[in-house]
């Protein structure tokens, strides 16, 4: 196994996160396209730039990006965690997690309350594996040939207190 090491998006890492991704969802998810268009993908800068964002990746000892994960703001207290990918060859390795474990220190340091996960029935490896992480799935929608599961992470006692 190569040294993976989890950092924040930097500029040059933008074609190879979007080749990552798009080939990803071309491969496995090609369904599932239209519930997850590629829009923020086209400047990752700036759609993950925002005060309470970031956009993390996993490079790999050949300096290439084998994973991804984004925080994107929701309101003051809710993040969402979008954009969670590995590279195939980086499966089962703990990348996701690593990633998953970085993007959830950062919500904790910025405040948030709560981090909100969407994925479809389809990504049954990112649902596995923000359970482990303590996501709990809060939803299920059906979307055409699409099931939408949401799960949610309480991150702060005051959250967990008004939840429970």
């Amino acid at each position: 196994m190569s040294q993976i090491v989890i950092r924040r998006f930097s500029p040059q890492d933008q074609s190879m996160v979007e080749e990552l991704i798009t080939q990803v969802m071309n491969a496995e998810f090609h369904d599932e396209r239209a519930a997850y268009p590629l829009d923020d993908l086209r400047n990752v800068d700036a759609s993950y730039g925002e005060s309470g964002e970031a956009f993390f990746v996993a490079i790999n000892s050949d300096h290439e990006v084998v994973g991804t994960v984004g925080i994107k703001k929701e309101d003051a207290r809710v993040a969402l965690l979008r954009r969670l990918f590995v590279a195939e060859p980086f499966r089962n390795q703990k990348v996701g997690k690593k990633l998953v474990d970085e993007a959830m220190l950062f919500c904790n340091a910025f405040g948030y309350d709560e981090v909100i996960f969407k994925a479809t029935s389809r990504m049954k490896a990112a649902a596995i594996m923000c359970q482990k992480s303590g996501f709990i799935q809060r939803a299920k929608v059906h979307l055409g040939p699409v099931e939408l599961l949401k799960f949610s992470l309480l991150l702060s006692a005051g959250a967990k207190k008004l939840k429970s």
